[in-house]
């Protein structure tokens, strides 16, 4: 996955807006299951510092009818995972 940028600042996995989540699990919903909270962080803040280009070491299943969805693993380049469908989810879902 080329680009996992998270705008839940309060997850654990969010560093400066960047997923260091080692697997990331979607479901049908777009719900992101990998999500934690973590109460000393604040709820959310603005993308500040860049990434590495290509993190292979990160597999995203996702049981959403999306796109980008093959065989219930994403093949997306990048995704992001933000609140605004109400959840913590990925907002990069495009269905099918």
């Amino acid at each position: 996955m080329v680009d996992l940028k998270c705008k839940r600042a309060d997850c654990k996995y969010n560093e400066n807006c960047n997923c260091t989540a080692k697997d990331i699990k979607v479901d049908k919903n777009t719900d992101c299951h990998t999500y934690t909270q973590d109460n000393s962080k604040p709820i959310s803040h603005n993308d500040v510092v860049d990434q590495a280009l290509v993190r292979s070491n990160v597999d995203v299943s996702c049981d959403a009818m999306c796109l980008f969805n093959k065989e219930s693993c994403c093949t997306a380049n990048g995704i992001t995972v933000c609140t605004e469908c109400g959840n913590v989810c990925c907002s990069s879902y495009m269905p099918k």
